[in-house]
């Protein structure tokens, strides 16, 4: 008689990429285009956002493209850690006049300064992080690029995006 074994990963599960954080005020298709641009690879825009939901009402979208590199056999996303959201408010008792209120979100709370993540699925420790954020700091319109310690990451399930 055979036996099953079943492993749960819960929350120990430790997937191994590199992320990295990206400040700008570019926009994500200006990003996408000069990632791919400055480091020759291919980032497209996913078919559908990442979308979150907050406090069981509001449900925010986050822009995504992906890349798969095949010489190198590895996954890397490039993410939005922020989404807007506008909603009408119309007048009543509170307000006089009908009006507009934006919201933000978070992909990683934590990270409020950063703009854009770039995650790399790296299982076999191949990118040299330093030569990563080097270029990075040369694109004009980037303010600022750093590693991120995957111990500060609040929520890691957010970063699953297959």
């Amino acid at each position: 008689m055979s036996t099953k074994k079943i492993l749960f990963l819960g929350d120990s599960y430790q997937e191994d990429y590199k992320l990295i954080s990206i400040k700008t005020s570019l926009d994500a298709h200006h990003v996408a285009y000069l990632v791919n641009k400055y480091f020759k690879v291919s980032f497209k825009r996913s078919n559908k956002d990442l979308q979150l939901k907050y406090n069981n009402q509001e449900t925010a979208s986050f822009t995504y493209f992906d890349f798969y590199d095949s010489h190198w056999d590895c996954q890397m996303f490039l993410v939005s850690n922020k989404c807007f959201t506008e909603t009408l408010i119309t007048k009543n008792d509170n307000f006089l006049f009908d009006h507009h209120s934006t919201q933000t979100f978070y992909l990683l709370k934590n990270l409020k300064h950063t703009d854009y993540l770039i995650k790399v699925e790296d299982e076999m420790n191949i990118f040299d992080s330093a030569k990563i954020l080097e270029i990075l700091h040369q694109i004009r319109g980037i303010q600022s690029a750093s590693l991120i310690d995957q111990s500060l990451i609040e929520n890691p399930e957010y970063l699953i995006f297959k």
